[in-house]
C-alpha cells in the first residue's frame, strides 16, 4: 500500500512540477522581453512549488525564530534537497550550489534556470569566480544562501565549515545570518527514520530511489530555526568559527 501511495506522490509532484515551472518559463520569459528584474517571478513560482510539495508530501514545517528580509546572506547546515522547501516557504531567496547538482536529469535545468549558483568546491580557484556573481547577486527582491560545511550529512552533528565560502561576507563585512534545519518522522506508524529517508547524504543511492523513500513516509516533520542575530566580521577564520558554534547551538540532533 505505502508503495501505490509513494507513485502517486510522486507522479502527483512531477505534474505539479511540470505545470507551475511552465508558467514560470512564460513569467521568465515577459521578464527579460520588457526587462524587469526576474527575481520576484522567481520567488513566487518557488515559494508556489515549495507550498505544493509541502503538502503533497505531508511536510509539516515550523519555523522558530524571524526569518532576514532581503537582501541577506545566510548559512545554513545541509541535509537533503528537500531543504530548499523550508528555506524558500520563509525567504526570498536563492542558494550557492555544488556542481554535481547541475548534472542531474532534467532537474539540474530547473535548478539553474532559477538562479541557482553553481561551485567547483574541488577547484580552489572556482571560489573566486563565485565571489564575484555573489557580489553582483544581493538586491532588495533576493538574498543568498550558503551551505558552508559543503555537503549533506545524517543529521548527527553539524560538520565543519569550509572558510572559502564565507570569503565574500568577510571580505565585504557583510552581517551573515543563519539557520538550522532538523527533521523527523513517525516512526511509530511505519515510517523509516529521517536519516534514512529524508536525509540524502554520502552517494549511497540515485536520487530517484531516495525520493521514492521519502514519499513513502505519512508525515515529515520540519523545524527550521533562525538565529537571533547575524554575525559580522571581516576575519575569514573568525567569523566561519562563530558561524559553526552558532548553528551547532540551535541545531537539535537527528536521534
Amino acid at each position: 500500500m505505502r508503495s501505490i501511495i509513494a507513485t502517486c506522490k510522486i507522479s502527483l509532484l512531477l505534474l505539479y512540477t511540470f505545470i507551475t515551472y511552465s508558467i514560470y518559463m512564460v513569467g521568465y520569459a515577459l521578464t527579460r522581453l520588457f526587462r524587469l528584474p526576474s527575481e520576484p517571478c522567481r520567488n513566487l513560482f518557488m515559494k508556489t512549488w515549495s507550498f505544493g510539495m509541502s503538502r503533497v508530501l505531508n511536510l509539516r514545517i515550523k519555523t522558530v525564530g524571524t526569518p532576514p528580509k532581503a537582501p541577506f546572506f545566510l548559512v545554513s547546515n545541509h541535509l537533503s534537497y528537500v531543504d530548499i522547501v523550508p528555506l524558500f516557504l520563509n525567504l526570498k531567496c536563492t542558494f550557492v550550489a555544488k556542481k554535481e547538482v547541475r548534472s542531474w536529469p532534467a532537474l539540474g535545468f530547473m535548478v539553474k534556470s532559477v538562479g541557482v549558483i553553481f561551485i567547483d568546491r574541488t577547484r580552489n580557484r572556482d571560489i573566486t569566480r563565485v565571489n564575484k556573481i555573489l557580489s553582483n547577486s544581493l538586491n532588495k527582491h533576493q538574498g543568498m544562501i550558503v551551505f558552508p560545511e559543503g555537503t549533506t550529512s545524517p543529521g548527527k552533528k553539524v560538520l565543519p565549515f569550509r572558510a572559502p565560502l564565507l570569503h565574500f561576507p568577510s571580505s565585504n563585512s557583510i552581517p551573515v545570518h543563519y539557520c538550522s534545519i532538523r527533521y523527523e518522522t513517525d516512526q511509530e506508524k511505519g515510517d523509516k527514520h529521517a536519516e534514512e529517508s529524508v536525509c540524502f547524504y554520502g552517494a549511497r543511492e540515485p536520487i530517484h530511489v531516495h525520493l521514492f523513500k521519502l514519499a513513502s513516509n505519512k508525515r515529515v516533520d520540519c523545524t527550521i530555526h533562525f538565529g537571533d542575530e547575524p554575525v559580522i566580521s571581516n576575519d575569514r577564520k573568525k567569523l566561519t568559527e562563530e558561524l559553526h558554534k552558532r548553528v551547532d547551538a540551535i541545531f537539535e540532533p537527528m536521534d
